[in-house]
């Protein structure tokens, strides 16, 4: 896959009803999705990595956690407001509503889990990765993004994936379309990104990460 050295930067993007997937179709900047001034995010990072001295074992624990809840292809909301009432079948939370769930997507795994890294690394070490993965056939998806000594896809839909530290050079399936953070939206030119984000990495993903890469950090 491209590697965020190949992606141009580009305005903010705006996603507007009816393609907004938020709680009451309020349009969003795609920016705003990753959120590490959040109270509930900085308590989260905090309580996960109390007491770990060495930061690639803090990585490991923030993604021990978000990959610990359960995928599932989409996130279903009913809001009620003054006897008026909003649905949402593919709703994208913000980090701090998604600690309170019981099930995320892909999206909402990615924007958790970017938020939480970015109490430690920098907006140029950390994005949220959205593109499509090709392999019988072409899916959506996302992952977050981490530069370090190396770029790292951090999946966490799958839950038998062993480490967090996959390189992105390696990914061959994944096509890179947008990175995306709280500072600044990059995207890769001629490409398209394939809607609704519907890979399921539990579903044919596993195989392809344990062979290619998924052996203990450590």
């Amino acid at each position: 896959m491209l590697t965020i050295d190949s992606a141009l930067p580009c305005d903010d993007q705006p996603i507007g009803d009816p393609y907004a997937a938020t709680l009451f179709h309020e349009s969003r900047y795609l920016t705003s999705w990753v959120t590490p001034d959040s109270l509930e995010i900085q308590w989260k990072y905090s309580e996960l990595t109390h007491g770990i001295a060495e930061q690639r074992d803090r990585i490991a624990a923030l993604w021990n956690y978000v990959k610990a809840i359960p995928y599932t292809q989409s996130v279903t909301t009913t809001v009620s407001v003054d006897s008026k009432t909003f649905v949402q079948k593919d709703a994208w939370l913000d980090p701090a509503q998604a600690i309170k769930v019981g099930h995320l997507n892909c999206f909402n795994k990615s924007v958790l889990l970017a938020s939480l890294l970015r109490q430690e690394f920098s907006p140029q070490q950390v994005y949220v990765w959205l593109g499509n993965v090709q392999a019988n056939g072409v899916d959506g998806h996302a992952t977050a993004y981490l530069k370090l000594d190396d770029h790292y896809v951090l999946e966490t839909t799958n839950p038998h994936v062993k480490s967090p530290f996959l390189k992105a050079r390696d990914m061959d399936i994944y096509e890179t379309v947008i990175f995306m953070n709280d500072k600044s939206v990059r995207y890769v030119p001629d490409t398209k990104l394939r809607e609704p984000l519907g890979v399921c990495c539990v579903r044919w993903l596993e195989q392809y990460l344990n062979d290619k890469l998924c052996s203990e950090y450590f």
